[in-house]
């Protein structure tokens, strides 16, 4: 199977010319300071209110929130300026001869480098943000491709072990009919017998296929119709025994319906393909608030405390049942069979 990580470059970010930034830096500095000196002169703001320095505050921290250090430093030194300039005595002034003022002007600068910083870290952990927000999404889709990928080779293979095997063997079967009609009856008679077999094999085969194929079908049939697909094949497909009990529909939700059909669809593959059994036994019951699912075979067999073939879907199994809250149980020894039973709380 081929796998693959499809690298994505980000395109590069053309930022403005550090020129510019500071030309804009210093405008918006320059206009928001003098907006406001505007607004607290034109509105007779002072000396009504005596603490029209927070006016000017509040500019250097809109300022120092969308933009940089140096526009709020500069946006602060111009504050200080026009406070001193219009409002402090002696007016129209820049004369400091008060030990407040220079207060004034260090808050100034240290609210807007504080805050600058503040902001500048907010900006860069939001575009990090973004940037994995990003990646997750990238990876996510690529995981959907691969597992869209997996899972048309796996239908490939089924298609190519199963049906297109059986198509073969109807082919076959049928022009050995058509050749000893006439002179050999029996033979005849044996080979459509095989043939028929083989299109009951295969439809049961494609049905199951085609159920897979339909992520609703579980939904609309339902788990029984579901379990019943499955019992068809090994019956048909691969001539096994299967002695099949099962109740009623389950009156409970889909994610336990998926789990309980891929817990029993993943027993039964590895029943054909590792066990060697003549004969299957399924049961589904409900018992109380529990939905129990068992499958034994009369196959060969393994020992559960040593690796065995099949261990990694047993893995998923245990995982699946584990995670809607379930448990799985196998019992299991050399040449005496398995029994593998689920119990899963039936939550609607």
């Amino acid at each position: 199977m081929l796998k693959y990580v499809e690298r994505i470059t980000t395109p590069a970010v053309h930022e403005k010319p550090r020129w510019k930034r500071i030309i804009t830096d210093s405008l918006l500095a320059i206009g928001g300071v003098a907006l406001i000196t505007a607004v607290i002169i034109f509105a007779h703001l002072y000396p009504r209110v005596s603490a029209v320095s927070l006016f000017y505050l509040l500019v250097i921290l809109a300022i120092t929130g969308t933009r940089g250090l140096f526009a709020a430093s500069l946006a602060s030194l111009l504050s200080f300026l026009a406070l001193d300039f219009f409002f402090l005595p002696p007016s129209y002034t820049l004369i400091v001869d008060k030990l407040e003022d220079l207060l004034t002007l260090v808050v100034f600068l240290t609210i807007s480098v504080t805050t600058s910083q503040l902001a500048a870290t907010l900006r860069r952990r939001a575009e990090q943000a973004s940037s994995r927000e990003h990646e997750l999404r990238r990876l996510y889709e690529q995981a959907q491709e691969l597992a869209s990928l997996q899972e048309r080779q796996r239908l490939a293979r089924e298609l190519h072990d199963s049906v297109s095997q059986a198509l073969y063997g109807i082919s076959l079967g049928a022009h050995t009919a058509q050749e000893a009609l006439e002179n050999d009856p029996e033979q005849a008679r044996a080979s459509l017998a095989y043939v028929i077999s083989l299109t009951e094999a295969g439809l049961a085969e494609m049905r199951a296929l085609i159920f897979e194929l339909r992520p609703e079908s579980l939904e609309n049939e339902g788990l029984v119709a579901a379990l019943i697909k499955q019992v068809a094949v090994l019956r048909t497909r691969y001539q096994l025994t299967v002695d099949a009990s099962l109740d009623e529909e389950p009156a409970i939700s889909l994610e336990l319906k998926h789990t309980l059909y891929r817990i029993a669809q993943e027993a039964l593959h590895n029943i054909v393909k590792h066990a060697r059994a003549t004969t299957v036994t399924l049961r589904l019951s409900q018992q109380e608030h529990e939905l129990r699912l068992q499958i034994r075979d009369d196959g060969k067999g393994f020992d559960p405390a040593n690796p065995f073939p099949g261990h990694f879907g047993v893995r998923s199994m245990q995982e699946r049942a584990i995670k809607t809250g379930g448990t799985l149980t196998i019992k299991s020894a050399p040449q005496q069979g398995t029994d593998i039973e689920v119990r899963l709380p039936m939550t609607p």
